[in-house]
């Protein structure tokens, strides 16, 4: 395999895997459930928005080498599949929808970070410093984003029990962010 069709094969993974958590955060958005929690929709749009921005990005990169808009197709298709089937398991959740919501976006985005670490190392192996740029960057975008729900969750896990009548203290929502964001910041320190 040429050098040429490693680096589509890699880019069109990491496009068909933002699109398809992209498409799985326009549904989220456009739960009735989710409208109830701003800080939710607040993460879920600057989600939204970074994800949009990847997979142009990628697919414009890959419009500009040969074979990749072939490829490009094919997956898209793929992804459309997949994003079907997630939909359907977002409906099976009785509690907790949001909550749950949230922390499917933070897996699929940490799904995304980790496939940027190998597109950025395979970019800079094959000398290909433009996609390394690209790959470092969107990783980058990726990384605020995985924060920024992490955060998130936290606050709308407090509001839902509390919504459902299921919690003592409604206030912890706040609490749980700065203790689990600590736990972030302690293994920085250590690293």
């Amino acid at each position: 395999m040429d050098r040429t069709s490693i680096l589509n094969d890699y880019v069109t993974d990491m496009s068909a895997v933002e699109a398809h958590i992209l498409a799985a955060v326009e549904r989220q958005l456009a739960s009735d459930d989710t409208a109830r929690y701003p800080e939710a929709v607040s993460a879920l749009t600057d989600l939204q928005s970074t994800l949009t921005k990847h997979v142009t990005a990628l697919e414009a990169y890959n419009e500009r080498t040969d074979g990749g808009g072939v490829k490009e197709a094919l997956k898209e298709a793929v992804a459309g599949a997949l994003g079907v089937a997630a939909g359907f398991y977002d409906q099976l959740r009785p509690t907790d929808k949001v909550s749950r919501m949230i922390r499917d976006a933070y897996t699929a985005t940490s799904l995304a970070a980790i496939s940027y670490h190998m597109l950025y190392t395979t970019a800079l192996a094959l000398k290909a410093d433009d996609l390394a740029a690209l790959a470092l960057g969107n990783l980058s975008d990726l990384t605020d984003r995985i924060g920024q729900l992490s955060e998130t969750v936290c606050t709308v896990v407090a509001a839902e029990l509390t919504d459902e009548d299921k919690t003592i203290d409604p206030t912890v929502g706040a609490d749980a962010v700065r203790a689990t964001q600590a736990a972030w910041a302690t293994m920085e320190e250590t690293s």
